[in-house]
């Protein structure tokens, strides 16, 4: 596997990380029940370090 295909694979995974994170952030704020706001958070804050990660691992590869 070369660079750029690495590039385009990172690419994808960050495009996916941000969509999940908007997904979670979505339900968050439209939902009253504090115990399932509280576990949506708890993945988000997942999706965010994941990003986190991608960004660097495209750092690598610029």
């Amino acid at each position: 596997m070369n660079i750029e295909m690495l590039r385009k694979e990172f690419t994808g995974m960050l495009a996916l990380e941000e969509r999940a994170k908007a997904f979670y952030d979505h339900y968050i704020d439209q939902l009253d029940d504090q115990e399932v706001k509280t576990t949506l958070r708890s993945i988000r804050d997942d999706e965010i370090m994941h990003i986190a990660i991608v960004k660097k691992l495209l750092e690598y590869v610029q």
